[in-house]
């Protein structure tokens, strides 16, 4: 049965999957000319994306009340090996662009919201690739933690 640490990390990486699908759909909607199936699919991505954000605050809870820490190493006492630093090579951006780009979206919906579609146009055109890569490095990120045992490894030391 998977643990609890297990669970939180395939659940953000859930989360951060589905923003993608969404945040595809969204693209598609609007490409076709489609405003309320593009806003209906953004507005889910807005509200996975927050999910995500939950999920991932109860994840850092969690690891620092089971395991006195707020991070799970990447291949631990490991030395350093092309995995590792591809794996950093995704991380460090994925995480500086996911700071970065959150205000832009929440700007963004409230352009789109109050009809300023030019400037929500405008802004859009670097958000959207900037959250879309965010979604999917989250994924890369959790398959490199998960396929390399490091996921399991950590859950093992939770009592």
């Amino acid at each position: 049965m998977a643990s609890t640490t297990e669970i939180l990390s395939r659940s953000v990486a859930g989360m951060n999957a589905l923003a993608t699908v969404f945040l595809a759909v969204g693209i598609l909607r609007i490409k076709a000319g489609d405003r309320v199936g593009h806003g209906k699919a953004m507005a889910a991505a807005v509200v996975t994306s927050a999910l995500f954000l939950a999920l991932y605050l109860a994840s850092k809870v969690h690891l620092w009340v089971a395991l006195g820490k707020t991070n799970i190493i990447y291949r631990d006492g490991v030395g350093l090996t092309w995995d590792k630093v591809l794996y950093y090579l995704v991380l460090f951006p994925h995480i500086a662009l996911a700071i970065g780009v959150t205000p832009f979206i929440l700007w963004a919906v409230k352009l789109a919201k109050a009809g300023r579609l030019e400037e929500h146009k405008r802004l859009a055109k670097w958000v959207f690739p900037v959250w879309l890569y965010v979604s999917v490095t989250g994924v890369v990120v959790w398959a490199f933690m998960e396929f390399s045992g490091s996921l399991a490894a950590a859950a093992a030391k939770a009592p």
